[in-house]
């Protein structure tokens, strides 16, 4: 597809291919100050003043985020090029050419106060931009790409921004990793980073790009400031600066966790300790068995599913839940560890004579404590954590992705914080509790 343009949109040569290849993905990604958002919504403002049928789609796991970055860019170009004849609504972040009729609007996937996401009105796009890709959940990507499939203009296509997450995330399930040959200041090999690849089966563009490649368009005190992430910060700097990839997300809380096996974490002569995540709405109930001995800690996920407190209830009974075991929920919901600790009587709301006789221990109730929580309680518990070596088992897949993706919250540059983000973090919680609740609680 060759993409008519004047001079003033002349591309980059290193992302030539974004206008000549044809491919139904196009991953722009790499390290920061790449210039891999400025090239894409050039190829947007290229698309939409082209002759052929363009409907493009910005966007980002939340809405508002588009208005600040890629709407913005995509103004800047306008601008930069002089290109005339655009109307464009600041409001909803939407556009249209006058002259070719080609149309731009701005989508964030995750519902929000006031606003409800519309992924199924994608379904007349041919172009989806997404910035900060790596934010969304696999299945997110697959509701926007199973919609796009209009025949309207040329073959559609998906432009995927983002720095590299995780060696675990999804979106390498299209590459190929490979271990990175690089070197510290001192000149010893640095372990634990990955180069990536796409495989040959997946019909996929993938342009990489680091600050080398655009150096001409940053400041000599941000270049000077980066480069000295590698001695202060070397994970930033290899992963967020030169774009490789390590073991997870940036500014993880945790690492060094290990796996075992099921019948390993069975065979443990060591008491168990069961903690609870109350989950409400969409989040999930998030149940999960520890054991504790000598500076290791043990963890076994049993529930992490949305629910309500009775269905919680009846999955405790089929689990063989009794007055016996301790559960150290969190406290912040009262209400609904009294519920759990007094049980359904005959009568309760909600509740049916039929499920009284099948699992009788709902009149009965559960062992339920609160867990110990204040102020600073959340840093204290990671500190506890990360003090120990820790162990999970191999089958408890919602805990190992909470492992990858739980982390510090970034600043406005993207430098970890010490405040955790209020997200990944069911499981985490409940082990927080228990190592905290130690010789308190039980």
């Amino acid at each position: 597809m060759i993409i008519e343009h004047n001079i003033a949109m002349e591309p980059k040569e290193e992302y030539e291919p974004l206008y000549t290849k044809r491919a139904r993905y196009k991953d722009l990604w790499g390290g920061r100050g790449r210039g891999g958002s400025h090239e894409a919504t050039l190829y947007a403002l290229m698309r939409l003043t082209s002759k052929s049928y363009a409907r493009i789609a910005f966007v980002r796991k939340v809405f508002r985020d588009v208005k600040r970055s890629l709407w913005q860019d995509f103004k800047d170009r306008i601008d930069e090029t002089g290109t005339t004849g655009f109307h464009l609504n600041d409001q909803d972040c939407s556009g249209k050419c006058l002259i070719t009729g080609n149309t731009v609007t701005s989508f964030g996937v995750k519902a929000e106060k006031g606003r409800t996401a519309k992924l199924k009105s994608l379904a007349g796009f041919n172009v989806i931009i997404i910035e900060e890709a790596d934010e969304l959940t696999e299945e997110e990507f697959n509701t926007i790409d199973d919609s796009l499939r209009t025949i309207k203009g040329d073959e559609p296509v998906i432009i995927r921004i983002f720095n590299p997450p995780g060696r675990l995330h999804w979106l390498w399930k299209s590459y190929n990793l490979n271990e990175a040959d690089i070197y510290d200041e001192q000149g010893n090999k640095v372990e634990g980073y990955w180069k990536a690849t796409p495989k040959s089966t997946v019909d996929l563009l993938s342009i990489f790009g680091t600050y080398q490649d655009n150096y001409q368009n940053l400041a000599k005190t941000t270049l000077e400031k980066w480069l000295k992430y590698k001695l202060t910060s070397p994970e930033y700097y290899w992963t967020m600066i030169m774009g490789l990839i390590s073991e997870g997300q940036r500014g993880r809380v945790y690492k060094g966790w290990r796996p075992i096996t099921d019948q390993e974490f069975q065979d443990l002569d060591i008491p168990s300790i069961f903690a609870l995540d109350f989950g409400w709405g969409e989040a999930p109930m998030a149940l999960a068995e520890v054991k504790m001995s000598k500076g290791r800690v043990y963890g076994r996920e049993l529930m992490y599913k949305p629910m309500t407190l009775k269905e919680l209830a009846i999955e405790l009974c089929k689990l063989g839940f009794d007055k016996s075991q301790k559960i150290v929920a969190d406290s912040a919901d009262p209400v609904s560890i009294n519920r759990l600790r007094t049980g359904w009587k005959r009568g309760s709301e909600g509740i049916t004579d039929q499920e009284l006789e099948k699992y009788p221990q709902l009149g009965k109730g559960f062992n339920v404590v609160g867990a110990i929580k204040g102020p600073g309680s959340v840093n204290a518990g990671i500190m506890e954590v990360q003090s120990r070596e820790v162990f999970i088992t191999e089958d408890s897949l919602n805990w190992w992705a909470e492992y990858q993706n739980y982390r510090w919250a970034l600043d406005v540059n993207k430098n970890p914080t010490n405040v955790p983000e209020d997200d990944n973090n069911h499981l985490m919680d409940d082990l927080r509790y228990i190592v905290t609740g130690k010789g308190r609680v039980f």
